[in-house]
């Protein structure tokens, strides 16, 4: 799409969106201009932002710190004050990527605490603000790839902040050690203590962008929707957030304890003590050792040991129960209404295992089955009897759907239905549109398809364009995929902005009971739908209740 296209859309939606969520803001008002030649004042300094390439009118603040570089001392610590800063801050470029594998050709760094701003030139009442948790599986990605670009969500009226929070080790190593020296007894939990802080800084500065502090809404996809299921249960967030949106939920390890082995997890010590035994860090000086250590050298310790959630064993990063961040049992806090108490919207696409599976070689009924038997011991009969496999195409698809069944449509569902115990609405999404793109025709409605959409960063352009994970901007998009994007963004932006994603010029959104069982489908043709993988969430609730059995 050319530049000036580009524009004219955002530019278009603005318009709708704008007076949509300005209305919604009430009589509140709150000039703010903003200016890449005018510096504006953040926690620790000034800064000076500039004007988005996709868009005249509004600006964007890159590379903001929000937190004191995690390195040194401060390594496996909760995130400290920013460090403040002297002059004007450049604020044009995004800060480093958190340490990762692989992603080699972008800048990465342990000082990777930053976060970005988009928000409109002009703002005269308080716009509700959009805050971006990037997926990953908490061991990659990072809140500046071009498929996070805030433009388009700003041009519809919200003020969009994106993270960068802690990964893999760097974010989520607990050991015995760590736990000592913490004054809550507790480690391991840093990423998501990070995801914290950006709430914090939010809630401080947000103002200055025209962003109401409060009206806030977190929102992520795959690890970041996870993320947002965790941020809910975390009781160092309360009053941070107003809203939730949870985009295809990865919890794969969410619920492992911090020191001792429990529904079917080995401690989250326990591993850290692995990895610290890799590194050469052991007796009374580990810790030091550990801190000493140079980030590749701990990257490459945890490495050592790796593995696929989807095949078994290896480490596995994520938050863990330590009492403190995560307090309970994760599942067992939805199961009681212990969630956070805010508006909720969630959902998946059409066929989450696709992507999941490359490389799996699941090609026929005994290769499925041994898979089955292998990984899910205690729930082979049911998964077996469950699935066709009656041909190798039958087989394939299988795979794929046992993927998306105990992965990710469970945890979806399990989200939705819990949000019955408490006062709040819950709203739930089925995207199942396939991109005009490689991967769209290679694997459907695949995970993470929906993203550009949602962000309104579809580019017709057949050259360039970013690939963060394999991802892209670009594809063949059609003017059924810039309506479905505009639609979308507009049940989002509304949500942020009101708690409720329902406008009078979109398709109307039943919200969802567990009795009504009502969804959105999101596709070429928008309208409400009934019993999504209403038997897949069944195989995986079964699995949960079986391994806290």
């Amino acid at each position: 799409m050319s530049s000036a296209r580009t524009g004219s859309l955002i530019r278009t939606a603005a318009v709708a969106g704008a007076l949509a969520v300005l209305a919604a803001a009430g009589t509140a008002s709150a000039q703010v201009m903003l200016s890449p030649d005018t510096p504006v004042t953040v926690t620790g300094g000034a800064i000076r932002g500039t004007a988005s390439d996709r868009s005249p009118d509004i600006v964007a603040f890159m590379g903001i710190p929000f937190a004191a570089p995690p390195v040194g001392d401060l390594r496996w610590k909760p995130p400290a004050p920013v460090v403040p800063w002297d002059g004007v801050r450049d604020a044009s470029q995004s800060g480093a990527t958190c340490v990762q594998n692989g992603a080699q050709e972008v800048t990465q760094s342990e000082d990777c605490l930053f976060l970005n701003v988009w928000a409109p030139r002009e703002t005269t009442a308080p716009r509700p603000v959009l805050y971006w948790i990037h997926g990953g599986g908490y061991t990659g990605g990072s809140g500046t790839t071009a498929i996070y670009d805030g433009t388009a969500l700003a041009a519809d009226g919200a003020v969009v902040v994106t993270i960068n929070y802690r990964l893999n080790v760097f974010g989520f190593l607990a050991h015995p050690a760590l736990t000592a020296e913490s004054p809550q007894g507790a480690s391991g939990n840093y990423g998501v203590l990070d995801m914290v802080a950006g709430l914090e800084w939010v809630r401080d500065n947000i103002a200055t962008f025209g962003g109401d502090p409060d009206r806030v809404t977190i929102f992520g996809e795959s690890a970041g929707g996870g993320a947002v299921m965790s941020v809910m249960v975390v009781p160092q967030a309360e009053g941070l957030f107003h809203g939730a949106i949870a985009q295809s939920n990865w919890i794969h390890g969410w619920d492992r304890p911090l020191a001792e082995p429990a529904r079917g997890w080995e401690a989250a010590e326990a591993q850290g003590l692995r990895v610290a035994e890799a590194l050469g860090a052991t007796g009374d000086d580990a810790l030091a050792a550990m801190r000493a250590a140079s980030a590749a050298e701990v990257l490459d310790a945890s490495n050592a040991d790796t593995g696929s959630p989807f095949l078994g064993g290896g480490n596995v990063w994520a938050p863990n129960v330590d009492g403190w961040v995560i307090p309970d049992d994760p599942l067992a806090m939805y199961r009681t209404g212990r969630q956070h108490d805010v508006p909720l919207i969630t959902g998946l696409n059409g066929n989450e295992g696709s992507l999941m599976t490359q490389g799996m070689d699941i090609a026929d009924a005994e290769a499925f089955a041994a898979h089955v038997r292998d990984v899910y011991p205690d729930l082979a009969p049911e998964l077996l009897a469950h699935y066709d496999t009656s041909s190798p195409e039958a087989a394939t698809a299988a795979m794929d759907k046992l993927i998306h069944d105990l992965y990710f449509a469970g945890p979806v569902r399990a989200h939705a239905e819990a949000h019955a115990g408490v006062s709040s609405s819950a709203w739930l999404y089925h995207f199942t549109h396939v991109p005009p793109t490689p991967w769209g025709e290679a694997m459907g409605s695949h995970h993470a398809a929906e993203l550009v959409y949602v962000f309104g960063s579809l580019t017709r352009q057949e050259q360039g364009g970013e690939s963060p994970l394999g991802l892209t901007t670009v594809g063949a998009y059609t003017d059924t995929d810039m309506r479905l994007s505009e639609t979308m963004r507009g049940y989002w932006v509304q949500f942020a902005a009101t708690g409720d994603p329902n406008r009078a010029d979109l398709p109307a959104w039943p919200a969802f009971t567990p009795d009504t069982d009502r969804h959105l489908e999101l596709s070429s043709v928008v309208a409400p739908g009934s019993g999504v993988d209403v038997a897949g969430a069944a195989l995986w609730e079964a699995r949960e209740d079986r391994r806290r059995d």
